[in-house]
């Protein structure tokens, strides 16, 4: 009797997550049409790992990079990666003991001479302590940071170009 209670209470938790619109981040994909799944990336940082972390989540989408704007059906624009770094807050010695990042860059994206998302900004900002006493062990956990913050920046896109296809 306990064992098909638990199973009953676990069927209701389920159905109560998927009626609410819950789902695991990067699960959904947008659903284009067949043939329109190719996509041109044209970034004013070639290569760079912001680029990177953007096809490589498209990817995920089953979204599929092409090397010229002509065989695709879409063109996503990349500006220029803008990373700042300042101090949030300083420790008793007048040292920065917590930085601020911002990670910003514009992006847009056309089919053919249709603008489908108008040349718009993306910001992500994250905070990291820093330990003056492992100066090496916090510039890794910043390179970290700063994957992460590119990860997420791509993540933004995806809930944008997931708007786009939905209307």
């Amino acid at each position: 009797m306990r064992h098909m209670i638990r199973i009953a209470s676990l069927l209701v938790l389920a159905l109560l997550l998927t009626g609410c619109g819950f789902a695991l981040r990067g699960s959904e994909r947008p659903a284009p049409p067949p043939g329109a799944d190719t996509v041109f990336i044209r970034s004013a940082q070639e290569n760079s790992p912001l680029s990177q972390s953007v096809q490589t989540a498209l990817q995920a989408q089953q979204l599929r990079i092409v090397p010229d704007a002509a065989q695709a059906t879409y063109v996503l624009q990349i500006g220029a990666e803008e990373f700042d770094t300042r101090a949030a807050t300083v420790n008793g010695r007048a040292r920065a003991a917590e930085y601020r990042y911002l990670l910003s860059a514009e992006v847009s994206l056309t089919q053919g001479e249709t603008t489908l998302l108008a040349p718009e900004r993306i910001l992500v900002e994250n905070q990291l302590f820093f330990d003056s006493y492992n100066t090496a062990g916090s510039i890794q956990e910043e390179d970290l940071v700063r994957q992460e913050m590119r990860q997420q920046f791509a993540q933004q896109l995806l809930s944008r170009l997931r708007a786009l296809a939905a209307q």
